[in-house]
C-alpha cells in the first residue's frame, strides 16, 4: 500500500433493513405502484361508504358536542361535560369534525376518517418495510386494507380513525429511531403517543407495543440497551400524561377512569358479555390476521438468520390479542370491532412476514413470482373473508328520518324542553336550532320544581311530575327503542297519553306528541 493510498470504510448497513431481494433495482415509481394500487382501492371503499346511511349514534354525538363546544366558546352558554363520559378529548376530535362538518356535512367528516386511514396504511407499508423489506410491506399493508373492520373505520366518523392514525405514526417512529444518533425519531414517539391517547384514551393499551418496538429494534446492541430504550420511553410517556391529565382536570380524570380503566359490561347501559363470546367477537374480526402471526411465529424459529426477530414477531402477534384479553376482562363487548383494528394493524406485520418473507428472502425470478402470487392469494382470500363486514354497523336511514321531519316543525330556540328517545342523531340533524340544554333523554331527568328554587325531582317522579306540569312541548320515542321491559319508556308513554293538552302528531318510527297550546297556529 502506498501513502497516496485512502483506506475508505462503508458503514455496514443495519440489520433491521436489509432486504435480501434486488427489489430495489427497480425505479422507485414501480416499487410503489403496488402499494399505491391498495390505497386507491381502499380509498374508493371509503368514498361508497361514506354515503351509506345516515349519522349513528356515536357519529351524531361527536360531531353535535364539536358544535357545541365552538359555540361555547364564541357565545358561552356552557356545555354538558363531555369530558366526563366521552372516551376521548372532546377538544380534540369533536371539533375538528364540527369544522369538517360544517364545510361539507357528514359525508367529508367520514372522508376524513378515510384519510386517517389510508394515512395508517401507508405508514404500515412504511413500518414493515423498514422491518423486513418490500413484500412483506406489500403484503401487510393489502391483509389491513381487506380487513371489514378497516373499511368501516375509514368511513365511520368517530375518533378511532384519527387515533389509530397517530398511533401508526408512533410505531413508524420506533422503527426510524434504531438508526437515527441524533434521537430526533425518539424524541417524537412520546409526543406522539399523548396525542393518539388523548384524542382516544382506550389507545394507550398499545402504549407499550409501541415502546417495545422501539426497544426490540436496537436489539442488537444488546439487551441492556434494549431495556434503557423501554425504561426511558416508558417513564417519559408517564410523566407526560400525568402532567397532561393534572392540567384537563378531575373532570377528564373521570372521564378516563370511567370510559376506559374501569369501564365494566354494565356501564353506560352495556350489556354484559361472558368472556368466551367476547373471543368469538374478536375472531370475527380479526381471527386470521393472528392465526397468520402464530404462523410467523412458527416458520421463523427454524431459520437461524432471521431469529433475531423472534422476539419482534411475538410481541406484534400479542397485540393483535390485547383487545380481546382486555374485554374478556371487564366483560363488554363495547367497541371491540373498532379496538381489534387497532391491534390488527400491529399483527399485520406479523401476518405480511408470514406471506412474504420467503418471496422477499428468494435470490431468482422463477423462485420469487410464485412466492409473490402465494402472498397475493393470501391477501385475496382475507378480503373475500372480510370485506362483507365493512357496512354491519351504519344505521339505515328509516331509522331517524321519519322522525325528525316530524319533529322539525316543532323545534324552535326558547324555554321549551324536548323529551327525545334515541337522542344524539336526532340533535344532530335538529341542530342548530335545538340546543342541548333544551334536550332530555327519555332513561334520565332532573327537573326543577317550579316554585321550589333549587329542588329537584329525579327518576319516575321526575318524569311524571315534568310531562303533567307540560314542561315538554315535544315528546318523541323511537319505535327502535320501545320495548315492554323498559321501564323509563313505558312510564312516560301512559302519562302523556293521559295527561291533558298533548296531542299526537306523527307516528313515524315511532309516537311524537306536542303540547298543542305551546303551538297556537
Amino acid at each position: 500500500m502506498t501513502a497516496t493510498e485512502t483506506i475508505v470504510l462503508q458503514p455496514s448497513r443495519t440489520r433491521h433493513r436489509r432486504p435480501a431481494s434486488r427489489t430495489l433495482a427497480f425505479p422507485r415509481a414501480v416499487t410503489v405502484l403496488p402499494v399505491v394500487a391498495i390505497l386507491v382501492m381502499q380509498a374508493v371503499l371509503s368514498i361508497r361508504l361514506a354515503h351509506v346511511g345516515i349519522a349513528s349514534d356515536d357519529e351524531g354525538l361527536y360531531i353535535y358536542s364539536g358544535h357545541q363546544l365552538i359555540h361555547e366558546l364564541w357565545h358561552g352558554g356552557g356545555s354538558p361535560y363531555y369530558e366526563t363520559y366521552f372516551s376521548g378529548a372532546p377538544v380534540i376530535y369533536p371539533v375538528l369534525a364540527a369544522m369538517v362538518d360544517h364545510v361539507g356535512g357528514l359525508v367529508l367528516v367520514r372522508q376524513m376518517s378515510g384519510v386517517f386511514i389510508l394515512g395508517a396504511t401507508w405508514l404500515l407499508y412504511a413500518t414493515t418495510r423498514w422491518i423486513f423489506g418490500y413484500w412483506p410491506a406489500v403484503t401487510a399493508a393489502g391483509l389491513f386494507a381487506s380487513l371489514g373492520v378497516t373499511q368501516f373505520l375509514s368511513a365511520y366518523a368517530t375518533y378511532d380513525a384519527m387515533a389509530l392514525m397517530l398511533m401508526a405514526a408512533a410505531a413508524y417512529c420506533a422503527v426510524r429511531a434504531a438508526t437515527d444518533h441524533r434521537n430526533r425519531w425518539l424524541l417524537l414517539i412520546p409526543v406522539i403517543l399523548l396525542v393518539a391517547n388523548a384524542t382516544k384514551y382506550a389507545s394507550t393499551l398499545f402504549d407499550p407495543v409501541v415502546i417495545l418496538l422501539a426497544a426490540l429494534m436496537v436489539r442488537d446492541r444488546g439487551w441492556k440497551r434494549v431495556l434503557q430504550r423501554a425504561t426511558v420511553l416508558t417513564c417519559t410517556s408517564l410523566v407526560m400524561f400525568a402532567v397532561a391529565v393534572l392540567l384537563a382536570g378531575t373532570t377528564y380524570l373521570k372521564g378516563v377512569l370511567d370510559t376506559t380503566l374501569a369501564r365494566s359490561g354494565t356501564a353506560f347501559f352495556q350489556v354484559p358479555a361472558a368472556p368466551h363470546v367476547v373471543a368469538l367477537h374478536s375472531w370475527d374480526w380479526i381471527g386470521v390476521i393472528v392465526c397468520l402471526g402464530f404462523v410467523a411465529v412458527v416458520i421463523n424459529i427454524p431459520q437461524r438468520r432471521e431469529r433475531a426477530h423472534l422476539a419482534l414477531i411475538i410481541m406484534l402477534v400479542v397485540a393483535g390479542t390485547l383487545v380481546t384479553i382486555e374485554n374478556m376482562r371487564l366483560h363488554s363487548l363495547t367497541s371491540v370491532n373498532k379496538h381489534d383494528d387497532f391491534g390488527a394493524w400491529f399483527t399485520c406485520i406479523a401476518a405480511g412476514y408470514a406471506l412474504a418473507r420467503f418471496a422477499e428472502l428468494a435470490r431468482s425470478w422463477l423462485v420469487r413470482i410464485p412466492l409473490i402470487v402465494l402472498a397475493i392469494s393470501g391477501v385475496a382470500v382475507v378480503a373475500a373473508l372480510y370485506s362483507s363486514q365493512s357496512t354491519a354497523f351504519f344505521a339505515s336511514p328509516g331509522s331517524v328520518m321519519p322522525r325528525v321531519a316530524a319533529i322539525q316543525p316543532y323545534v324552535k330556540p326558547g324555554p321549551q324542553h324536548y323529551l327525545l328517545s334515541y337522542v344524539t342523531p336526532l340533535t344532530y340533524y335538529l341542530r342548530p336550532s335545538l340546543s342541548w340544554t333544551q334536550v332530555v333523554e327519555h332513561n334520565y331527568i332532573k327537573y326543577p320544581v317550579p316554585g321550589r328554587p333549587g329542588t329537584f325531582l329525579e327518576g319516575a317522579p321526575g318524569f311524571r311530575a315534568a310531562i303533567e306540569h307540560h314542561w315538554f312541548a315535544v315528546i318523541s320515542f323511537s319505535s327502535a327503542s320501545i320495548n315492554p321491559w323498559d321501564a323509563w319508556e313505558q312510564l312516560e308513554i301512559n302519562v302523556v297519553r293521559t295527561t291533558p293538552g298533548y296531542i299526537l302528531v306523527s307516528t313515524a318510527d315511532g309516537p311524537t306528541y306536542i303540547y298543542a297550546p305551546d303551538y297556537p297556529r
